[in-house]
C-alpha cells in the first residue's frame, strides 16, 4: 500500500471512531458533563482520561 493510501485509511479509520461517540454510560470518554448520562458526571482518571463517572468514592474503569 502506499503512504498516500495508508494515511486516507487512517483518517477514515479516526473519522469513523469520532463519529461514534460514546452512549455517555459510565467509563465512556467525555470532555463535559453534557456528555455523560443523568446521574454521571465527567471525571478525570488517573490515567489522565476524562469519563464518565458517578463523581462519589473511587471509579475503576477497565480499559484496553
Amino acid at each position: 500500500m502506499t503512504r498516500p493510501l495508508r494515511l486516507l485509511a487512517v483518517a477514515v479509520v479516526l473519522a469513523l471512531s469520532l463519529a461514534c461517540g460514546s452512549s455517555g454510560e459510565e467509563c465512556d470518554t467525555c470532555s463535559s458533563d453534557d456528555d455523560c448520562n443523568a446521574g454521571l458526571v465527567c471525571s478525570s482518571f488517573s490515567d489522565g482520561s476524562r469519563r464518565c463517572g458517578t463523581g462519589v468514592g473511587g471509579t475503576t474503569c477497565r480499559v484496553r
